[in-house]
């Protein structure tokens, strides 16, 4: 399995956490191609493994971190899974739709996220710190009644929410119902929107329907382009048989 793993994220030995984390990232995109097609997201480590690794194709974060999780404790890491509320900046309470890492590392617990897409951290974060770990790319973990926020630096240099967690472990069960609702209800953006994301060294880039953003050395352009030829040209991905997609009416993700 790690053999596997390792060139998948073109590596050719075990790195330090970090340095796995920012290949997993760079190599493995942030898709959910899967939920446009009518394609169940399955996950058991056979399928995780099969698609993301064997297949090369992508994920969204209960696939992304299933994986990894799966990695770090072959490895033998000690880590707690657990669940968090995205907010992207919304106000409104939102469902515990997204999977995160805790990690103890060095007598310290570090936040690992493998799911977020571009805008997520690119490298494990002290829990409850800031850090930057890419030019104009800022994280940190803020404590907020009884839940830590991690939150994400904008151009302008204002703090925005990502997502909020209890910071409770939680059960394998509680993703495998989280992600049948995310991936089928018809008012899910992965069932209504294309959203694909990919980091690399000095930035990332993704992919809102007909929409690319790309972030390198602080400097952010965002372009119109075809989707479908975009997939290829800047993720390697080709959509699934039974793939459906027509652009949607606009909706402000940037």
């Amino acid at each position: 399995m790690i053999q596997a793993y390792l060139e998948r994220v073109g590596l050719t030995r075990v790195p330090d956490l970090g340095g796995l984390m920012r290949a997993h990232l760079q190599h493995i995109p942030f898709e959910a191609l899967s939920a446009l097609s009518g394609e169940p997201i399955l996950l058991d480590d056979q399928s995780l493994f099969q698609k993301l690794v064997h297949n090369k194709r992508g994920g969204y974060c209960f696939e992304q971190n299933t994986l990894f999780q799966r990695v770090l404790e072959e490895l033998g890491y000690d880590l707690v899974p657990l669940q968090a509320r995205m907010r992207r900046g919304a106000k409104e309470l939102r469902p515990n739709t997204h999977k995160m890492l805790r990690v103890r590392l060095h007598d310290q617990d570090w936040l690992v996220d493998v799911g977020v897409g571009g805008e997520g951290p690119y490298q494990p974060i002290p829990w409850g710190s800031t850090q930057e770990f890419q030019p104009g790319i800022k994280h940190r973990m803020v404590s907020q009644d009884d839940l830590w926020v991690v939150q994400n630096q904008t151009d302008g240099g204002e703090w925005i929410d990502l997502y909020a967690t209890d910071n409770r472990p939680a059960e394998h069960i509680d993703y495998v119902m989280a992600n049948w609702f995310t991936s089928t209800h018809p008012t899910s953006i992965f069932v209504t929107h294309l959203l694909t994301g990919l980091h690399h060294d000095g930035g990332y880039k993704i992919l809102f329907d007909n929409h690319l953003r790309k972030r390198h050395d602080g400097v952010t352009t965002v372009t119109e382009v075809e989707p479908i030829a975009a997939l290829k040209e800047h993720f390697d991905l080709i959509p699934p048989e039974g793939f459906h997609y027509a652009t949607p009416a606009p909706r402000d993700l940037f």
